[in-house]
């Protein structure tokens, strides 16, 4: 069995370390040779953020689930590297990610209480195997805080060569100035919307700006992209990093809902987030997000729901698609 410390990300507060565990396969102990690449397991354990400028900015009845699926997002390329023989030079992209919480009442906070620990098993597959080493991986996970179940998520990581990669990015640039360049001078933001309408309490955290909706269900707002949120990723080749595009989504919701349905930001949590990204979004460009709400429901507890579908765009491209379900807790 080996395991790796896995120092935290820029998504994570402090020092905080996880420890990732990998869980080899049978085979394994006889050698790898002209064994092809099989699914194997890992076991992701860390402690839930604690006091993180973003994720832990807020009301505090929940932790955030968009931190801990993003958590899978930090390691998929090392364990791509390190255990499946992708090369070094290779760049990971998550297309797909998904969670899907199962008991709502593990990820409330426990104020004085330390941080929960979360334990994330990942079955992970390789796809697209040429020359035993494959180009793409399957992620399945299950959740648990403090060895109780609590969910369940998805991803799926692709490895483009340097030559592939720099293509997409370049192609993907230039589509999105031309198409900016069209739609005539770019407006800066206006107001934003209220922090408490979003879970949060710092307004440098609010994303969201003049907002149209909700009509029939359908809420449109702008996304804004302040400096200190964009981070090494936007840096280094000029988009935007996944935990801002995920946490835009997650603020969209609890607006859409806050306002269609009069669910309270500060009570409801994501309960479900299913992301497909279908391409880059540049961080010096405006981005928009439209929500559209389904007609609110209860789940078996009785508690307030309301499922919606998201798109993001950018210069009228579709950056990403995704669908999620807000629950009010009591």
């Amino acid at each position: 069995m080996d395991t790796a410390v896995i120092a935290a990300g820029p998504t994570t507060a402090g020092t905080a370390a996880r420890h990732l565990v990998h869980r080899p396969q049978p085979w394994e102990r006889h050698g790898r040779a002209a064994v092809p690449p099989v699914a194997e397991e890992f076991v992701l354990m860390g402690d839930l953020t604690s006091g993180h400028p973003l994720f832990d900015e807020g009301p505090g009845h929940f932790h955030d689930v968009v931190a801990a699926a993003d958590m899978v997002r930090e390691v998929g390329e090392f364990i791509g590297r390190t255990h499946f023989g992708v090369p070094a030079e290779r760049t990971g992209i998550f297309y797909r990610v998904g969670v899907e919480v199962a008991d709502i009442g593990r990820w409330r906070t426990r104020p004085g209480a330390a941080p929960g620990r979360l334990t994330t098993t990942m079955g992970v597959r390789p796809d697209k195997v040429i020359d035993g080493v494959p180009r793409a991986l399957e992620f399945r996970t299950a959740l648990e805080i403090d060895d109780v179940p609590c969910g369940t998520g998805t991803a799926n990581l692709v490895f483009l060569a340097p030559m592939v990669h720099r293509s997409h990015r370049e192609h993907s640039r230039l589509a999105a100035l031309g198409a900016a360049a069209g739609t005539g001078r770019q407006e800066p933001p206006g107001t934003p919307v209220d922090p408490e309408e979003v879970g949060r309490r710092d307004p440098g955290n609010v994303l969201l700006h003049d907002p149209a909706g909700p009509h029939n269900g359908r809420l449109s707002v702008g996304v804004s992209l302040p400096p200190h949120r964009l981070g090494d990723g936007a840096a280094r080749d000029g988009h935007v990093p996944a935990p801002v595009l995920l946490e835009s989504l997650r603020q969209t919701s609890l607006l859409a809902v806050g306002r269609g349905y009069g669910l309270a930001p500060g009570r409801s949590l994501l309960a479900s987030l299913q992301v497909h990204v279908r391409g880059y979004a540049e961080a010096d460009l405006p981005l928009r997000c439209a929500a559209v709400a389904g007609r609110p429901g209860r789940d078996a507890a009785g508690r307030r729901t309301a499922a919606l579908t998201l798109t993001l765009t950018q210069a009228g491209r579709t950056v990403l698609e995704a669908t999620t379900v807000v629950v009010e807790d009591h």
